[in-house]
């Protein structure tokens, strides 16, 4: 090895060590990248982001999943009338109420599982590996774990009308539910840590207020439209305005409302705000870091005071950031992108990707 390749070879470490160094502490922006983009024959009415990139859509009639661009694609194609979609980790659901089934389809178009729902099913996902199924009836609702085997195990049950769940397993999970009362209405909070008997379950009550999303950091943290409550030993309450979107990232717990940015600590006390210098009303939190977006602009580190900008042209219908990866939808067309470490951008730069892009 002569000097001159051993020199290359040491300043090619440097890059290496700093660049993965910058990256750690997230003061690196990131662009855009397009990676394929698709026209669909007909409007697109649903769509998510599978594991490593692979996009799912359906028009109605058509599940399609995309691993590389038009010409890599599966079609699963079902014209029973009224079918519904719903998308999990790794996979996607077709739901048909005529016959009340619930048939999962891999990305390879292939049919791993279905399962028969006796009631209504409301909603179908799949968080920490957990399959879950809300059903409803005329007296009440119910949350089933659908096993890759076919099995549907009841969970949790109520006369009342469930808001909104988070599990972490199978055993440990957060449920929110809204109930009538003698004064108006009240949403309690159940909290399983394992216990296989609803009875034992945890409960905090909360009158004449709704539930409308559940975050977990080291506890739950409940949002209303009046408050952030932390479901800890002791009580955590914070007063807030209705917010448009709650993330938990390296945490902390982020807030968005009215354009601005609200950063609560460990313990739930609110210790920064931000301007938020784009139309965003969303968070995504990824290993790239949190981002703040609409349905055109995206904000790069927006918790800090030199985010970064990414925007799309006027027009976009659709936009969505998953995973480290970006999916836009304009008129039957979607695109693709994926979020590349910019090592020598300035972060004072907006990144204008146009449609044709």
């Amino acid at each position: 090895m002569n000097k001159q390749t051993r020199r290359f070879l040491l300043f090619l470490c440097i890059i290496v060590a700093v660049a993965l160094g910058i990256k750690k502490i997230s003061v690196f922006s990131y662009k855009a990248k397009l990676m394929y983009s698709v026209k669909a024959k007909h409007e697109i009415t649903d769509m998510d982001l599978l594991k490593g990139g692979e996009l799912a859509t359906f028009d109605g009639d058509r599940l399609v999943f995309y691993r590389g661009g038009a010409k890599d694609k599966k079609v699963v194609d079902r014209m029973g009338e009224g079918q519904k979609v719903f998308f999990g980790e790794k996979d996607a659901m077709l739901y048909d109420p005529n016959i009340k089934k619930l048939t999962v389809f891999t990305p390879d178009g292939r049919e791993r599982q279905s399962y028969y729902v006796d009631g209504e099913l409301f909603s179908a996902e799949v968080q920490r590996g957990v399959r879950i199924l809300h059903c409803r009836y005329k007296d009440g609702e119910k949350l089933f774990i659908a096993s890759d085997g076919g099995k549907m195990t009841s969970v949790f049950e109520t006369k009342n009308y469930i808001l909104d769940y988070r599990f972490d397993s199978a055993k440990q999970f957060v449920v929110t539910e809204l109930s009538n009362t003698a004064n108006g209405y009240e949403t309690t909070v159940y909290v399983d840590d394992g216990q296989t008997d609803q009875a034992r379950m945890e409960n905090t009550e909360f009158p004449m207020e709704v539930a409308m999303r559940i975050v977990k950091t080291g506890y739950p943290v409940v949002v209303t439209e009046k408050h952030i409550y932390g479901i800890d030993d002791e009580l955590k309450t914070q007063t807030t305005s209705i917010i448009s979107d709650i993330v938990a990232h390296n945490g902390k717990i982020y807030t968005l409302h009215s354009g601005i940015l609200s950063v609560y600590d460990g313990a739930l006390n609110e210790n920064k705000r931000y301007v938020m210098e784009a139309n965003v009303d969303r968070l995504a939190s990824m290993k790239q870091g949190l981002f703040a977006y609409g349905n055109r602009e995206i904000l790069g580190r927006p918790h800090t005071d030199r985010p970064y900008h990414i925007r799309f042209s006027a027009g976009q219908e659709k936009l969505f950031i998953k995973d480290g990866y970006i999916v836009a939808y304009q008129h039957k067309r979607i695109g693709v992108y994926k979020l590349k470490l910019d090592l020598f951008g300035k972060s004072s730069r907006i990144q204008e990707i146009k449609n044709e892009d």
